[in-house]
């Protein structure tokens, strides 16, 4: 019989493909970075703009004007704020179309993967992953405005009538959306791979990694847990930096401890991508073996029994020394 990729095992696949292709790593913090990026453009040129309108009226004037001009932008930063999630989106889309075949490649292959095949890979694929993603993208959307309206239902209930069974039910909505996401989180990440590393459709992607997580659904949260209590200590540790290059609310202080603070954010951010293609080359590791692709190596055979002659002699339990010996004579024996 086959023997099952176990969840530490692909933890080890995982985080070993992440290391041995340290390019994808860089490139999704080059990524995450760009992301970051666009998502404050809108802000900032809003606030440029507004300064550059009330910096020459009175404080007063200015603030009245500032409020008046926020508002008229309201449809712009909306509209900027979308075009910049879309552009990180797609960008997204497109380098897991890439790396993702590379990562399951890197699984199956225990090795790293000949160079030359990201760009190749990431065009052709780009299609499916996009289709797959969005489709996975809009199941988490609706899970959690179902579970935002049960809670938002549940909170009513309670200001309405607080019973001991409201506050359950609250408690039993929040367990289901805890175990929910982190099914439907592992559900989209085996989408995608399903999408760029074997070539399926939106559907069949759906299809067949619903099938891998009904299979597999130990290995899948264990490989999720795992990697969410290394991103905690990983976000605790840069929250200790970060706190400690804190300089204080004075300009001149803000100005100088900006690069430490910025070249902090970008090492960690490196880490937390490190981290993030490592458990997409796990989930990989684990889409991989339930189609028979993994080769495990054979278990050792059981350690064989020692020689009677080595084994450990039965101890048998003995009187203590001083009762065993013998009883001092009486005194009238003595005479």
């Amino acid at each position: 019989m086959r023997a099952v990729l176990r969840a530490n095992q692909a933890v080890r696949l995982g985080l070993r493909a992440a290391s041995r292709n340290p390019e994808l790593s860089f490139g999704k913090t080059l990524l995450d970075a760009v992301g970051s990026l666009l998502s404050m453009l809108p802000w900032l040129s809003a606030l440029i703009l507004i300064a550059a309108v009330a910096g020459r009226l009175e404080p007063l004037l200015g603030l009245a004007a500032a409020a008046v001009a926020l508002g008229k932008m309201r449809w712009a930063l909306a509209g900027g704020a979308l075009a910049a999630a879309a552009i990180s989106w797609t960008m997204g889309m497109a380098f897991w179309a890439g790396a993702l075949p590379v990562l399951a490649a890197d699984a199956e292959l225990q090795r790293r993967p000949p160079p030359g095949h990201f760009w190749p890979l990431a065009a052709r694929g780009f299609a499916r992953v996009a289709a797959a993603g969005a489709l996975a993208a809009a199941l988490l959307l609706a899970f959690e405005l179902s579970l935002a309206a049960g809670v938002l239902w549940a909170a009513v209930a309670i200001v309405a009538r607080p019973t001991a069974g409201a506050f359950a039910l609250l408690a039993l909505a929040a367990c289901v959306g805890i175990a929910g996401a982190v099914l439907l989180d592992a559900l989209s990440r085996l989408m995608l791979v399903r999408a760029a590393a074997f070539g399926d459709g939106a559907l069949a992607a759906f299809a067949r990694a619903s099938d891998v997580l009904g299979r597999r659904v130990a290995a899948c949260v264990a490989v999720q847990l795992a990697f969410l209590l290394l991103e905690g200590v990983v976000a605790t540790v840069a929250g200790l930096v970060t706190g400690i290059l804190w300089t204080g609310l004075d300009p001149a202080f803000l100005l100088v401890g900006l690069p430490p603070r910025l070249a902090a954010g970008l090492a960690f951010g490196a880490v937390f991508a490190w981290l993030e293609v490592a458990r997409q080359g796990a989930l990989a590791a684990i889409a991989a073996d339930a189609e028979g692709l993994i080769d495990l190596p054979p278990e050792p055979p059981p350690v064989p029994p020692a020689p009677a002659v080595l084994q450990r002699p039965e101890v048998i339990e003995a009187l203590p020394v001083i009762d065993a010996l013998p009883a001092p004579p009486p005194d009238d024996e003595k005479r």
